[in-house]
């Protein structure tokens, strides 16, 4: 599929985006994939069929810098980057292609999807073997078989995080639970588990997977007593939700990131409603817009345009908005990889 820009994004752009996004950028959230590595295509989540299966079935390092030179013109983007977490995937051949793919940019980082099956010699081996600066775990590996209402240790085995504290290796985390990072477990095991394993680096992935303000307010104070939290803003398209996050994590702990592909390079953006949260695209809706512009943007763009109404907010400077977009991600991966040679 081709990504193309549309007057209505190169308008949002040139008017409300070039003076905000900075020059060099590190992408916190990517993925890297193909649809053969699932081993079950047939088994797949409808809509990963369609996306994955047909729009998107393979994404390389080509691909993504494709993207970023069209809704980013003019920047140099580095990227941390995990395989797509398929139900039934080939975790062999999707670690290996991302290892691959990512070495074509020496200061970008690779993950490793991991699954609790794995034993810890398979893990080792291939962090040597491939150079992966930390894990991605996903709940639809739960031992449990509930995605929705897993535990953290429910989908990444503290076994795991032996070698992930011994390598001093980051974790993504997408974290399950409708009540998301208020819930108490939740929370009760971030402040265990980062106790016990004082190496290991989180990102709590999509601003700690909260769309709408509320589980950020309820867990605000004892986030800021949790060492060792970092936070991407991927997918996110909230500026309550991210202003919270700045306030918790402050302008140090913060990382840009698209979750592309195909997340960034979709149009719409996430809403919120209630308590709940949902994908607007421009099929999913019976809206009558004949009183507007009806063309949708880039869901990347809507995510960074709730970022600098949350960054305005904020009142940071230049230096700040860069470590936003930069030197956070870069500082991170360079500190793990200090970490990973001397295999603390």
């Amino acid at each position: 599929m081709n990504i193309k820009r549309l007057d209505i994004d190169k308008q949002i752009w040139d008017e409300e985006l070039e003076d905000f996004v900075p020059k060099t950028i590190f992408d916190a959230h990517t993925h890297l994939y193909k649809w053969s590595h699932t081993i079950k295509p047939q088994q797949e989540p409808k809509g990963w069929q369609e996306m994955f299966g047909k729009t998107f079935p393979n994404v390389d390092w080509k691909l993504l810098n494709t993207a970023d030179d069209l809704l980013f013109p003019s920047r140099k983007v580095h990227r941390l980057t995990a395989g797509m977490p398929f139900a039934y995937c080939d975790f062999e051949a999707a670690n290996r292609y991302t290892a691959s793919e990512v070495s074509q940019d020496p200061e970008s980082g690779a993950l490793m999807l991991v699954h609790p099956s794995m034993s810890a010699e398979q893990i080792e081996n291939a962090i040597e073997k491939y150079g992966f600066i930390g894990f991605k775990p996903y709940r639809v590996y739960s031992i449990t078989g509930d995605a929705v209402e897993c535990r953290i240790t429910d989908f990444l085995l503290e076994k795991q995080l032996v070698i992930a504290n011994r390598y001093g290796l980051m974790i993504m985390l997408h974290i399950s639970k409708s009540a998301a990072i208020a819930d108490e477990e939740n929370l009760s095991d971030l402040e265990r588990l980062t106790g016990l394993y004082p190496n290991v680096k989180w990102n709590l992935c999509h601003c700690a997977r909260t769309y709408y303000d509320r589980p950020l307010i309820k867990a605000a104070e004892r986030l800021k007593n949790i060492p060792n939290l970092w936070y991407d803003i991927s997918s996110v398209c909230d500026t309550d939700v991210m202003d919270i996050l700045l306030s918790i994590a402050g302008p140090d702990r913060v990382m840009y990131g698209s979750d592309d592909i195909p997340v960034g390079v979709g149009r719409g953006k996430y809403i919120t409603f209630g308590y709940a949260w949902a994908g607007l695209n421009e099929h999913n809706h019976q809206f009558n817009l004949s009183h507007c512009n009806s063309s949708m943007t880039f869901v990347r763009y809507e995510m960074l345009r709730a970022f600098q109404r949350a960054v305005r907010r904020q009142g940071y400077s230049k230096k700040e908005i860069e470590n936003l977009f930069y030197g956070n991600a870069a500082n991170l991966i360079s500190l793990i990889r200090g970490k990973t040679k001397n295999k603390t």
